[in-house]
Formats: C-alpha cells, structure tokens, sequence
C-alpha cells in the first residue's frame, strides 16, 4: 500500500486545520440593496457591516454586482459571481478598522510564522544565555 501522507503527518494535518477553525473566519454574507450595506457574518457570531459607497473597494461598481455573494471554504474570500469579482475578506473589512489595530493584527500573525532563519537566531540567542531576565523595579 503506497501511502501519500505519514499517520503523523495526517494527524499534523488535521491538527492543523482544527487549530484554524477556533479562529473567527467568515462565514456568510448578504447585500441589502435598499440600504447598499454589505454584511459579513463570522463563526463566532460577530457580524461586520458597512455601506459599500464608503468602501475604496466596492465605491467603484454598481449595486447589481454585489447579488448574492458567496464566502470561500475556509472563509478568507469573498465573491460576487454575477459581476465576475473577488475579494479577500480582509482587504473589504481592513479599511474600515483602526490602523493600529490593523498593525497588532499583523505583528501577532507575522510572530506567530515558522522559519529556518527565525529557528537559527532562536537557537543563536539561547547559546548566549537566552532572553535578559527582567529586572524589577521598586519605586
């Protein structure tokens, strides 16, 4: 029997996207025509709404294109069939946040990525004693 994954990387794997699914990813998505407001419902209940003329995105196109929008599997994308358009579901919600919390977001995500050059200076600070303690201060 000619296997195309090791049982340890399938249960990598599926550890993996469980893991992923605890994350809030959207879900659904509907456009109410009469009030040209675009609403993005998350796993966890969170629903984010916003009118689509103040989208730098959206602004441009008409009201017919955005009928019946569909979320990606995996709840990263948004598209809108009838017009032949594709958004990621970040890139449509992202404008409408604050940019420092936009800058967090992207800070934890980009520590949070695995890399032999990461991996290297990790293993190069703990040959020299790892991470200074933290001195405390009395005031």
């Amino acid at each position: 029997m000619n296997e195309l994954f090791s049982p340890e990387e399938y249960q990598c794997a599926l550890n993996h996207g469980l893991a992923a699914m605890q994350e809030p990813y959207a879900d659904k998505a509907r456009f109410n025509s009469k009030s040209r407001v675009l609403a993005i419902e998350y796993s966890n209940g969170m629903t984010v709404s916003f009118d689509v003329r103040r989208s730098p995105i959206l602004s441009k196109h008409q009201d017919a294109d955005f009928s019946d929008p569909y979320v990606t599997p995996g709840g990263d994308g948004l598209l809108f069939e009838r017009a032949n358009l594709s958004f990621a579901v970040v890139g449509l919600v992202g404008p409408f946040l604050p940019e420092s919390l936009a800058r967090q977001k992207i800070a934890s995500v980009l520590g949070k990525i695995r890399s032999p050059k990461k991996a290297l200076a990790s293993k190069n600070n703990g040959v020299k004693g790892g991470r200074p303690k933290k001195l405390l201060e009395l005031a």
